[in-house]
């Protein structure tokens, strides 16, 4: 295969819009995560653009915004603007970023040959048009605004390009048959460059889930989302997106030192005609036949493609029809290597219809920026149809591979389209040609300026060029060069002289921005002195930099014939050069104010006299006296200009800035001066003024364009209803409908079916438990935990539910709204006991701490937790001693301000910094509150002023008494979209009920068992534990440890839970109680575990309802893994199933406390806030827990999306770092050996060394 051909295409500039990303580095770490960016409708998109939520909108990949458009920027009246279809609005701005992007500025294009090709919007969704009011309709803006045929004039209208501009709808293949007819016209000649894409959006009335198999045209997935080649799939999701890419033939590109991201090799397209089972079915003959064509265009065969973009829609039968063709495909050319990989971008964002392959093609350059191969979402058991044999040339992607060039060195993939009209293509297209970075020998200073349209966008501007900057290895001289002469300029203007890369990074990062009106630019005038000292070496420096400078120097030494220049000649020429320097710049001056040789100097500028005759005139002496008053008058009537002052020491200088005018000096760096004109406002002509062109092009951020809110009245609103303050299931409904409605709820997946598996559909035995709960209370039944876990199908355990038998359950008490004080319940009891022991610490303290990049909304955030203090009375609670107990009081709401405090880090990073920060503020929650403060909370606002900016956190202190972690979820959902839950039962009212159940028959019944469940257990003494005495908590200050579980481990573990239906929770579980055994030596193993333990009614109160469970279970080590896994499974189930019972209770029972017990946690962890009353706020949540240890060995398992956690918090007053690290490193291989070899091995097997690692228990037998 050759190199390059001469009938090939270069990508030089590319645009993406994409759901949840924008730029390559966003892109490329998505794939590579295997992100599922297929999400519920954003309300506050819903509430912009007039649509209505009734919670039954089908998920998509969605785009977050669409109203906002810069309409200024394009000349366009906001009410033209807004009657323009936003698909059409975000092409504009998508075109100008490919162009920019491509390192040319839009001006560079215009008047010329450039055609405009978009995937014109094809769908059965209606256009703006549709959704507008009948007035809005009426106005010829409004038709023309969605007239698919403008969607490529308009662009080619409003940036003046004067080639071919057409819109093409085929449906799916919508985007490659325009950059297919794009490549056509740039190798017909029909246009120099070529800009190429679309935008698809869901307007209106949103897709909504439809019971039954049958949705659409049959191709819609019923779960929302795409899977390629799995054997679940069932059809395609909705997705968003665009893009644009610009394109220039191969040879323009690589003269013009063009970025080149990808190349086009060659392409062909085609149609089914007659050859499939109807107009909307494929047919894999046409397939085979379009790919074939692409390779012999292209001159490749089918040993030199690694890799294949699929259609890959995740339909049942389309994805064996197109996996047949590409394996017919590859018949012509039998596969000598190892199979191609195949993927399909759909599982990550949806189908984009018309747009689908642009995301395709933005995946293909993403793997060659990466040089891997990325996974194909959702994709785990192949679809049964799909004609994989061992010996088939492709293989589907399941993970992360590297892409390893061929013999040749050259990257190849191909890209597949085939849209519902028939229409089928496919491109070859090839990875860029690496070229060598060069490397200056010597960086010389450079002049950066940036611009944008207003402040807040500049600032935006500058923090992502200071992101480029840190994520690419370009020049000093390239990075100024494309911000100077392939950017437009505006009216909010930066400029920085930067002496390095370094120097660059640090001004980016400490930035000041000054607004300068475009309307009050400055005039300019000169100021000529009279005859000073000229520096040699100043005057070479600036001869080498600046054309028009040099060429008066070489003139006036050419006139003098080789002789030396006299002091008042070299003075001459220096001052006419600079003239001659800032007119090349295109800078018209209003005054030149001139005194001695300054004056004829002025005289020439003028013209006047002529510079060769000046230079013998020169000669004589000119001694004038100067008139302050003048000069003063001069100042009165010019006070608007600045003057540019090239004779600094001169005695003209001196009076003019006694007088105060205002001026700049070229003593200094005359980049600077320059820098300060750009600032002010001047277009300067740069090519001109450095005396060239753009020499290479690189890809850096350009200026963000002002999203104004712009969006029409449309059709009118149906009104939202409030959301429900508690989960009422519709007692209507049959026993099917019923439990999809609960578990729909609780799991967050509305597209559960009653064919799924619990396990499969992300069931554990917490949720697990939850929904059990639920179920029995919709249907007045009593089904086990064990029932659903044990179930293979929700369908199964819905048997189950039909066939319980109905039974008379008490109802808990309501709402007791009007008391105001009550008992401890039995939790409480517990904290309580604890601090009279110890004393009040910070043990008890739940903090959070919000970290925010931009400032707070501090009147918002004080707005929303007033609000949630008043719907929450144990936010106001504290405790007050009575006559015979201490009981809890609620007092009066007040409202609530944030206490603020600043902290000065000006000398340190934010990079650096964070670890002292979070230090400060583990100190800062560690401070006792006394549950009888009134309230015992802590609001607080931190300021901390890092060397690269202002940041602050949002600290809140709640106390474990009132407060536990479920309680987050309620405080951050308020924080994030402003719902506040209203409680169905406040926390008062629970502890009645409790009371009253413990003291009830269901009360004796959970003694009873936890008596039973307990029977000759004996709580294993850890080593050291002998030391401690009973009651004396302070020995328990504690310290923790942070280990992450390996990808690979993750994914092994989550195999074995599936295969014998447990979770990855109870395999964790299971370790913790084999590793007791190891430690202890003890066989008979108990556990503390924390439970919810909330009722529905108590899911939107926020208060102490967090239990801790005891888990008993005997290790047999000689005896499998497996056996273990059962036992613990059956344990842990039954002591959930009864988790009511308070842990002081159960540790009576025990004849034990904490002090003898350790703890498992697993949780998922909490979603962190994203919004504190700013637009485009992240906020990050810090990890400030404190390190007191309840339990002298606490393991906590925390499971972020993919990825797995653990933190041991043990007693530093019992056991080392050391020996607290062996153990979790114990706890972490386990896991390894078992996601290796399975759970047949024995518990010795867990823990067998072969590295001869010692063990750092010198007296422990096994």
């Amino acid at each position: 295969m050759k190199l390059y051909d001469k009938d090939m295409i270069a990508v030089v500039g590319v645009s993406f819009r994409l759901p949840l990303c924008s730029t390559w580095d966003e892109l490329e770490r998505l794939l590579a995560q295997g992100s599922d960016c297929v999400r519920p409708f954003s309300t506050k998109r819903a509430s912009a653009t007039g649509i209505s939520l009734n919670g039954n909108e089908k998920e998509g990949g969605w785009l977050e915004d669409i109203s906002g458009f810069d309409y200024r920027y394009f000349n366009l009246s906001r009410r033209e603007a807004e009657l323009i279809d936003p698909r059409q609005r975000l092409t504009l701005q998508l075109a100008i970023e490919a162009i920019g992007h491509a390192g040319y500025k839009p001006d560079d294009l215009s008047g010329k040959s450039v055609g405009v090709l978009v995937a014109a919007h094809g769908g059965l969704g209606p256009d703006l048009y549709q959704l507008l009011t009948d007035r809005d309709q009426a106005n010829p803006l409004a038709f023309i605004g969605s007239l698919h045929a403008l969607a490529a004039g308009r662009i080619s209208y409003l940036l003046n390009l004067h080639g071919p501009a057409q819109s093409i709808d085929t449906g799916c293949s919508s985007f490659l048959v325009a950059l297919h007819e794009a490549c056509k016209m740039l190798l017909t000649e029909e246009c120099d460059v070529a800009l190429t894409g679309g935008c698809e959006l869901i307007l209106g009335p949103l897709p909504q889930k439809i019971k039954g198999d049958n949705q659409g045209l049959g191709v819609e997935s019923s779960t929302d989302r795409c899977r390629p080649f799995d054997a679940a799939s069932d059809g395609a999701g909705f997705g968003e997106g665009g893009g644009f890419v610009l394109l220039k033939r191969l040879s323009d590109a690589t003269r013009d030192k063009d970025i080149i991201h990808a190349v086009i090799r060659g392409s062909a397209t085609n149609h089914d005609g007659g050859r499939s089972n109807g107009i909307t079915a494929p047919s894999s003959q046409a397939q085979t036949q379009v790919i074939v064509s692409a390779w012999e265009r292209a001159n490749i065969t089918g040993n030199d493609i690694g890799y294949i973009e699929a259609h890959g829609t995740g339909t049942k039968i389309g994805d064996p029809i197109e996996l047949d063709g590409l394996i017919k495909a590859f018949e012509s050319t039998p596969r000598e290597e190892k199979p191609c990989l195949i993927s399909s971008v759909k599982g990550n964002f949806g189908h984009l219809s018309g747009m689908a392959g642009f995301a395709g093609l933005m995946r293909i350059i993403a793997q060659f920026r990466a040089k891997t191969i990325f996974p194909t979402v959702h994709f785990n058991i192949p679809n049964p149809l799909l004609a994989l044999t061992e010996d088939a040339p492709v293989k589907i992607s399941d993970s992360n591979q590297p892409w390893l060039s061929a013999v040749d060195g050259i990257r190849v993939a191909g890209l597949s389209g085939f849209g519902l009209s028939g229409t089928n293509v496919h491109f070859v297209i090839q990875e860029p040609e690496i070229t060598a970075i060069t490397e200056c020998s010597e960086e010389t200073e450079r002049l950066i300026v940036v611009s944008a349209s207003n402040k807040a966008c500049l600032s935006q501007y500058l923090n992502s060029l200071s992101t480029a900057l840190m994520s690419h290895q370009y020049s000093l001289a390239d990075i100024a060069n494309v911000l100077m002469l392939g950017r437009e300029h505006m009216d909010c203007r930066w400029s920085y002289v930067a002496e390095s890369l370094g120097d660059l990074s640090d001004a980016l990062i400490r930035k000041t921005v000054k607004v300068n009106s475009a309307v009050d630019k400055p005039k300019y005038g000169l100021i000529f002195g009279d005859i000073c000292e000229v520096d040699s070496h100043l005057i070479s420096e600036r001869m080498r930099a600046f054309p028009a400078f040099s060429a008066v120097i070489h003139q006036a030494k050419s006139v003098i014939q080789g002789k030396e220049l006299t002091l008042p000649q070299r003075y001459l020429t220096w001052l006419v050069a600079h003239y001659a320097l800032f007119s090349s710049f295109g800078l018209t001056t209003d005054i030149i104010l001139g005194h001695g040789i300054g004056k004829l100097a002025a005289q020439v500028a003028n013209g006047e006299v002529d510079f060769v005759t000046a230079l013998f005139e020169v000669k004589v002496e000119v001694s004038i006296t100067l008139d302050p008053e003048r000069l003063k008058k001069v100042y009165e009537e010019n006070r608007d200009i600045c003057f540019i002052d090239f004779s600094a020491a001169s005695e003209l200088s001196e009076i003019i800035r006694n007088i105060g005018m205002n001026t700049l000096s070229v003593d200094c760096s005359l980049l600077v001066v320059l820098g300060r004109i750009f600032e002010s406002g001047i277009d300067l002509c740069w090519e001109n003024g450095f005396g060239y062109r753009l020499p290479k092009r690189i890809e850096l951020p350009i200026s963000p364009f002002a999203a104004e809110a712009c969006w029409p009245k449309t059709v009118e609103r149906v009104k939202e209803q409030p959301a429900a303050q508690s989960e009422i299931v519709n007692n209507t409904l049959s026993v099917e409908d019923t439990l999809l409605e609960l578990i729909r709820k609780i799991l967050k997946e509305p597209a559960v079916t009653l064919a799924d598996d619990f396990f499969d559909i992300g069931g554990n035995s917490l949720n697990g438990a939850q929904l059990i709960v639920r179920i029995n209370k919709a249907l007045g039944i009593e089904l086990e935990l064990m029932d659903l876990l044990e179930s293979t199908s929700l369908e199964a355990f819905c048997d189950l539910a039909k066939a319980a038998t109905p039974f008379e359950k008490r109802v808990p008490e309501t709402n007791r709204s009007s008391i105001d004080q009550g008992s401890l319940t039995g939790q409480q009891q517990s904290i309580w006991a604890a601090i009279e022991l110890a004393g009040e610490t910070g043990a008890y303290n739940v903090p959070v701490a919000l970290f925010s990049e931009v400032e707070i909304n501090i009147e918002w955030v004080e707005k929303q937790l007033s609000q949630i203090v008043e719907h929450q009375p144990m936010l106001r609670c504290a405790l007050q001693q009575a006559k015979e107990e201490v009981i809890q009081v609620i007092f009066p709401a007040q409202p609530v301000k944030l206490v603020l405090q600043e902290f000065a880090l000006t000398y340190t990073p934010l990079s650096s910094g964070m670890p002292v920060l979070i230090d400060i503020l583990r100190v800062k929650v560690a401070e006792p509150l006394s549950p009888y403060d009134i309230p015992p909370v802590r609001f607080e606002l931190i300021s901390v002023k890092f060397q690269d900016g202002l940041r602050q956190i949002l600290l809140l202190t709640f106390h474990h008494l009132f407060f536990d972690g479920w309680s987050w979820r309620l405080i951050f959902a308020a924080l994030s979209n402003s719902r506040h839950a209203i409680p169905e039962r406040d926390y008062i009212s629970y502890s009645h009920y409790q009371r009253d159940m413990l003291m009830g028959v269901e009360g004796k019944a959970l003694i009873d068992f936890w008596t039973d469940y307990l029977s000759g257990a004996t709580v294993a003494k850890l080593p050291g534990s002998h030391y401690l005495v009973k009651g004396e908590v302070v020995a328990l200050q504690g310290a923790n440890i942070h280990l992450d579980i390996s990808p690979e481990v993750v994914v092994g573990l989550k195999k074995i839970a599936k295969e014998h239906r447990v979770t990855i929770q109870m395999i964790m579980l299971t370790v913790w109680v084999a590793l007791q055994w190891k430690i202890t030596a003890v066989k008979d193993i108990c556990i503390a575990m924390p439970v919810s333990n909330r009722l529905p009614e108590d899911e939107n109160t926020i208060g102490c309802y967090v239990n801790t469970t005891i888990i008993r279970s005997e290790i047999h080590p000689q005896q499998p893994f497996l056996m273990a896994l059962n036992k613990v499974k059956s344990a842990s189930l039954s002591a959930i199933s009864h988790c009511e019972l308070p842990v002081d209770s159960i540790f009576k029972l025990v004849g034990g406390s904490a002090f003898d017990i350790t703890m498992f946690d697993y949780h998922n962890a909490v979603l962190p806030v994203n919004y504190l009353g700013k637009e485009q706020q992240k906020v990050e949540l810090l990890d400030i827990d404190p390190v007191g240890a309840k339990y002298p060995l606490n393991i906590t398992c925390t499971e972020y999306g993919e990825d797995l956690q653990l933190r041991l918090e043990y007693s530093s007053a019992l056991f080392g770092s050391e020996i607290a690290s062996h153990w979790l490193n114990e706890f972490n291989h386990a896991l390894e050996r078992i996601s290796m070899s399975g759970v047949e091995m024995d518990i010795f097997g867990l823990f067998d060394h072969t590295d001869n690692e010692s063990e750092p228990i010198p007296d422990f037998n096994f």
